[in-house]
């Protein structure tokens, strides 16, 4: 087994590999011009570092099979958020500084670009028109460039009266014209401990949003007067006069947003000018990821039912625009119905439209593979499949820009030529830190994607000398992909296997499943993982099944709290992080009441799901909490547990890890609690060093 140091040098090793957050794509008469942004962890700094680096490709070069690339050196970049116009030509870019003489303080710029010329900048503080711009993914586009590129559209935070005590004692020193002058700002006294409603975990702080128009040719800011009950999300321009986006109607409790695609929304249609508010899709469903045709003719968004599965397969329905404004009935274009064996289960990029506008394109996971869809738009609707697609960053005539990558090689650039059946250019190279055989099983249990095994190649090590690590995802309605995973490449370097689950109730597959678990959670899913790990031991001699240890998170920290005490003598070590271990208090106090309801199959009271009670309503509802917990298996366990747990989570609270590792401790079990300062996924930089260190440690240590 590997040392401290070992361990500690590997990690820092592998996140220094980075990964794509985006790119764009410029194309003249000789060149493509690729520009991207990266991001990296330095472990120094204890944060994630952003640079940029940009690829030019000659075009005559790119039929020769090795296409010739330039690419300058990387350069380091602050921003917040950078959102390239139509042509490339321009970038809008937000950036921030501490405000002068407050360092806790900071303030926010809106830069314009063309390309490394700084046109305009605009002290976002000093106008005064709202708080903060929202920047993070959770939003889907939140800035976004006119057809003209003269104008520009962003979500805010809404300006409210700044909160005052009732009394201060800095009052009674001011003259009375000061006095006077403060009653005539907006002032909320004795408002500052009012409780304000967000929309949960990792979207704190963000309690009414705002479209905010910019004309740069005089430089005009406008704040659309949008209608008080609906929250603008995800927008884009209509050609020059018009906006469309998603918008969550508020309710009277906001349950949480971030992995629920089952919130009701709707699309909707208003003027540059605020005016002219118009609804475009029906009340009572979930409607989301609004994309508009190049020529601003027709408009795309994923609909589906308003149901307890958290996430699920979506339809893509259509309808046509005129003038900015919808022009006859929406229809369905693509519906993921279980016979075509391609559902989608993911937003639409940012571009997805290709330039004749005949086409869109989506990535989804299929299979334990990401690929993308290429739908044509027209009737009869095709549909063609590309394979190994992580993203798709740009569109142009004759490419498609695009990710790739395998659980153990980076993300690389490439382009793919549309007339040649989506043929694969290569303009970035992957990275690999296994320098070993590798060898990598599909494991099908009851779910339609399969589980991932990734281990030894058998010929290469010893029989019966290869522990094993048993990784679920969370959700439970997610899944495991064949992309880059550093988590998985360090345990391979540790010397693991590693089987990363998909059992009954994930998405990703040939056919949503996501019913098939709902009220069957901690019995089904926990059934069909052992079942996996089973087959996987028994079909791999290389593998000590006197080794095995269990971990996972949230929903995956829940299956491995279950599997190490309904199989106590199968794992040696468990690790988990913010597990969900007891449903009765968890529904009372996640961001999520209804998740609980659904998938302990209890019944909701009625519509609208925001009305649900957080607590268990009688004795049969409570029996299926208690039932489906497992704290109240606590007891059984044999193996050691590490809790790594997040003060911040809202999702998952930390008291739910905590009273498991009470409940283990007052049984005599060997357990140890890891409290970071961060929110479900515990990914930030210094904590994300941290986890996985400690995990790898606490691993080796008890399969010795």
């Amino acid at each position: 087994m590997a040392e401290v140091d070992e361990v500690v040098e590997s990690w820092i090793n592998i996140l220094k590999i980075p990964t794509l957050s985006q790119a764009y794509i410029r194309e003249d008469d000789n060149f493509l011009n690729v520009a991207t942004t990266w991001s990296v962890n330095d472990a120094a700094k204890k944060e994630n570092l952003s640079f940029a680096r940009t690829f030019s490709v000659l075009k005559n070069s790119v039929g020769s099979g090795t296409p010739v690339v330039s690419t300058p050196g990387s350069v380091t970049i602050n921003e917040k958020l950078s959102v390239a116009s139509r042509t490339g030509q321009k970038r809008a870019v937000i950036v921030e500084k501490a405000s002068d003489g407050d360092t806790n303080s900071k303030t926010e710029y809106l830069q314009i670009w063309s390309d490394s010329t700084l046109l305009k900048t605009y002290n976002l503080g000093e106008l005064d028109l709202h708080q903060a711009v929202y920047t993070s993914n959770g939003w889907g586009i939140t800035m976004t460039w006119s057809h003209s590129e003269n104008k520009l559209a962003y979500l805010a935070e809404k300006k409210v009266p700044k909160a005052k005590s009732f009394y201060t004692s800095a009052a009674k020193a001011k003259s009375k014209a000061e006095i006077e002058k403060d009653t005539e700002k907006e002032v909320a006294l004795g408002e500052e401990f009012e409780y304000k409603q967000t929309w949960g975990e990792q979207l704190t702080g963000k309690y009414f949003s705002v479209i905010v128009v910019v004309d740069l040719d005089v430089d005009e800011f406008n704040v659309l007067p949008l209608p008080e009950t609906h929250f603008p999300t995800d927008i884009q321009w209509v050609g020059d006069s018009h906006i469309v986006g998603t918008s969550y109607p508020l309710p009277i409790w906001r349950l949480g947003l971030i992995y629920c695609s089952n919130r009701e929304s709707i699309i909707f249609s208003v003027q540059a000018d605020g005016e002219n508010f118009q609804t475009i899709t029906e009340t009572g469903k979930a409607c989301r990821s609004p994309r508009v045709r190049s020529d601003g003719g027709f408009l795309v968004w994923q609909q589906r039912n308003v149901d307890g599965a958290h996430d699920r397969a979506r339809s893509i329905n259509g309808i046509a625009l005129n003038q900015g404004q919808p022009s006859g009935q929406p229809r369905v274009i693509y519906e993921s119905a279980p016979q075509n064996g391609m559902p989608v289960f993911q937003d639409f990029s940012r571009n997805c439209w290709s330039t004749d506008g005949n086409t869109l394109f989506v990535v989804t996971p299929n299979e334990g593979t990401s690929i993308c869809l290429a739908i044509t738009v027209g009737l009869p609707v095709q549909v063609r499949k590309i394979e190994q697609v992580d993203a798709l960053l740009g569109i142009t005539n004759d490419y498609l820009l695009v990710s790739s990558s395998t659980t153990i090689t980076s993300p690389q650039l490439q382009l793919l030529r549309i007339a040649q059946n989506y043929q694969v250019v290569e303009i970035s190279q992957s990275v690999s830190p296994i320098d070993f055989p590798t060898l990598k099983e599909l494991v099908y249990g009851e779910a339609s994607p399969p589980s991932i095994f990734h281990g030894p190649a058998i010929a290469s090590v010893p029989p019966n000398s290869v522990p094993l690590i048993c990784y679920p995802h969370g959700g439970p309605h997610s899944c495991f992909v064949d992309t880059f995973s550093n988590d998985t490449i360090l345990f391979l370097k540790l010397g693991f296997a590693v089987l990363r689950l998909n059992y009954v109730g994930s998405i990703g597959g040939t056919r949503d499943t996501a019913d098939d678990l709902l009220g069957k959670i901690g019995d089904r899913d926990v059934k069909d993982c052992q079942a996996m790990v089973e087959k996987v031991l028994s079909s791999n001699a290389s593998l000590n099944p006197e080794q095995v240890v269990v971990f996972g998170g949230s929903h995956g920290g829940f299956l491995s709290c279950h599997l190490s005490s309904a199989y106590p003598d199968v794992y040696k070590a468990i690790a988990v992080r913010n597990p969900v271990t007891d449903l009765a208090t968890l529904v009372g106090t996640s961001d999520i009441t209804d998740w609980t309801y659904a998938e302990a199959g209890v019944n909701f009271p009625g519509p609208p799901v925001q009305t649900l009670i957080p607590i268990a309503r009688d004795l049969v509802d409570a029996e299926k909490y208690i039932k489906a917990s497992p704290i109240h298996n606590a007891d059984k366990v044999k193996g050691a547990t590490l809790l790594l747990l997040g003060s911040e989570d809202l999702r998952v609270p930390s008291q739910q890890g905590l009273g498991y590792y009470r409940a283990l401790k007052a049984y005599g079990k060997v357990a140890e609690v890891r409290m970071y300062p961060d929110s479900h996924p515990l990914t930030k930089a210094a904590v994300r060093l941290d986890t996985i260190i400690h995990a790898a440690l606490w691993f080796q240590q008890y399969i010795r």
